[in-house]
């Protein structure tokens, strides 16, 4: 465990201990400020600029190298932040950083947050932006669909809604410590509670009520994990044995090795929820995207 770890562990468990004596409501207001803050300043060489696509808010972050290219691969990422809270400022640097790593094109999506826009906004958000994409002459192979936490949620949803549509999939499925069993089924649930230094099962209770209040956890479009995974393009997860969604990544990568389907599962010891995320301050986090850059790379030639 490198030293930025241990301290940033220390850091999230004492926030993550004091937030859960606060009702949801204040919790809400004090998770969306703290995720609001701009956390770093993308590379000299990375271009950020703001766009709009299907009627969505979007933002890119890509390598000056590739502004003139059309056919430059493209990640269509979606922040995490329990459907709730997550801004484009708080994944800019962690955009930045796998942009430049694997010379891809970073579309981050700020889709409509609940309470105030429940399910399913979000999701047509997502899959707006998905066939604007498309509808502009991209080339689904170009495509990979990212996200961390809720946003991993809402990536693989997307990826099963594009798939039952007819609509050309993705090459790829990227995925940071998934939140994709809103039942909250998985073992880790519980026996990490003590080692998650971010999240609880109570926040995440709190999250879905607000999330989705009138569609049942159990629903395949709020917990992607219980839905029809077949047919899926290859899918990358990363996750932290220590956090209680551990098991989400887990029994998603064994559902898509049992359907014959490509998933690699990466693991890291001792590190918080969304690790990956934290480009800028864990080395942990730059060793995760520099894997992920490379799985990214790799299906180029796939």
């Amino acid at each position: 465990m490198s030293i930025q770890n241990f301290f940033i562990n220390r850091f999230l468990k004492s926030r993550r201990t004091a937030s859960l004596q606060l009702t949801p409501e204040l919790r809400l207001r004090q998770g969306r400020k703290f995720l609001s803050r701009d956390y770093g300043k993308p590379r000299a060489e990375i271009d950020v600029r703001a766009d709009v696509m299907g009627g969505v808010p979007v933002e890119w972050v890509q390598p000056k190298a590739l502004l003139a290219d059309a056919h430059a691969p493209i990640c269509v990422y979606f922040h995490g932040g329990g459907y709730i809270a997550g801004s484009l400022n708080s994944h800019r640097d962690m955009a930045s950083t796998l942009a430049h790593l694997a010379q891809i094109r970073m579309l981050m999506v700020d889709y409509r947050l609940a309470p105030e826009h429940p399910f399913p906004a979000a999701h047509e958000d997502a899959m707006a932006v998905y066939q604007a994409l498309l509808a502009q002459g991209v080339n689904a192979r170009q495509l990979v669909l990212g996200g961390d936490s809720a946003g991993g949620n809402l990536a693989l949803a997307t990826a099963q809604s594009v798939r039952d549509a007819g609509l050309p999939l993705p090459r790829g499925l990227v995925l940071f410590s998934p939140w994709l069993d809103l039942t909250h089924q998985g073992e880790s649930i519980n026996s990490n509670s003590d080692s998650d230094s971010m999240l609880h099962r109570q926040l995440l209770v709190d999250a879905l009520a607000m999330y989705s209040p009138n569609v049942p956890a159990d629903d395949a479009r709020i917990s992607p994990l219980l839905g029809n995974l077949a047919g899926l393009p290859p899918c990358l997860t990363v996750v932290s044995q220590s956090e209680i969604l551990r098991d989400d990544a887990l029994r998603l990568h064994q559902k898509l090795q049992a359907l014959g389907s490509e998933s690699t599962c990466l693991q890291w010891k001792h590190t918080p929820h969304a690790f990956a995320v934290m480009a800028r301050l864990l080395p942990e986090a730059r060793d995760a995207l520099r894997q992920t850059a490379k799985f990214i790379v790799g299906l180029r030639g796939a």
